[in-house]
């Protein structure tokens, strides 16, 4: 009995066993850890994206704001050029 213990074939399935168990314990732990890393860039890149979208609404608000002056300078372009062109139409009738 005490030879059927010491066996090179119990000693191989014990040492697997062992190597096994840790190999896999091993792996787990990597997994663990490489998701808490995944979720660390994640959470930089979004943020990154958010200080992104914050930049681009004010850029949008300021194209806004000179969009508006433009247009009230066209505008008040476009009137002054409408009572002048029926100032000259009034000149040019009464020859």
């Amino acid at each position: 009995m005490e030879g059927y213990l010491m066996d090179d074939r119990n000693w191989l399935l014990i040492v697997s066993g062992i190597l096994g168990g840790t190999g896999i314990s091993s792996f787990l732990k990597y997994l663990s850890t490489r998701r808490t890393q995944s979720i660390g860039v994640e959470e930089r890149l979004r943020a990154e994206m958010f200080t992104q979208i914050d930049k681009l609404r004010s850029e949008i608000e300021q194209l806004k704001t000179e969009l508006d002056h433009w247009r009230d300078k066209y505008l008040a372009l476009n009137k002054e050029h409408v009572k002048l062109k029926a100032e000259f139409d009034k000149l040019t009738k009464d020859k």
